[in-house]
């Protein structure tokens, strides 16, 4: 007796093949971030992710250990975007003008970037995995560098001699007001995008004005 399967009469839509690619990773990653920012720490799972990023349950875990794990990752690419963005300041030509074009990028990869900004900034360490230690390395890197350009200020002598460490935090406390207020849409009265950015600067400048000597 031969048996013939008739794939006409397959209904597809109760068919689910889970693929993985290259690119799963950065999916996962992706759909992570959303998942987080939409449903919040409790609402969050590997299940939701996993399904909308095409694989099963269980190829999350090929690729992450726990959903701790995974959150963790996503914090570091964000991070990682966000170097990438800093780094442009050092095209610039003076330490004052590298500090200043640090804010920009900062302000920049805010408004280019508005869920990576709000996972790595607007979210509380703790849900985000960063309750030990400084955080990611690539967080510590990324305030590293302001560290670093507010040291450079002191050597040229625009800003007043300090400890480096708490100048940068003031300045990144400062920058982060700014670009979340302008986010969550507390700040309209700066109007558009290319308004704003006047008024980031303007901002800035003044609060290292006031750093001067």
């Amino acid at each position: 007796m031969t048996i013939r399967l008739d794939a006409t009469k397959l209904d597809v839509n109760t068919v689910h093949v889970a693929t993985e690619t290259p690119d799963t990773r950065s999916r996962l990653l992706a759909h992570a971030r959303d998942v987080y920012l939409e449903r919040g720490p409790s609402g969050f799972s590997l299940r939701e992710v996993a399904r909308r990023s095409g694989v099963s349950a269980a190829a999350v875990y090929r690729h992450f250990d726990s959903k701790e794990a995974l959150l963790g990752a996503v914090c570091g690419e964000g991070f990682r975007i966000f170097s990438s963005y800093l780094l442009r300041s050092l095209g610039a030509a003076t330490p004052m003008a590298r500090l200043l074009a640090a804010g920009d990028q900062y302000r920049t990869f805010a408004l280019e970037n508005p869920r990576d900004y709000r996972f790595i900034f607007m979210s509380t360490a703790e849900e985000v995995g960063l309750t030990r230690g400084p955080g990611t390395p690539e967080q510590s890197a990324t305030f590293q560098f302001l560290v670093d350009r507010a040291k450079e200020c002191f050597a040229s002598g625009d800003l007043a001699p300090a400890d480096a460490v708490e100048i940068a935090a003031m300045i990144w406390a400062h920058v982060h007001g700014l670009a979340s207020l302008r986010l969550s849409g507390h700040l309209t009265s700066a109007g558009d995008d290319a308004a704003f950015a006047r008024f980031f600067r303007a901002s800035v400048e003044r609060l290292l004005l006031g750093l001067a000597p």
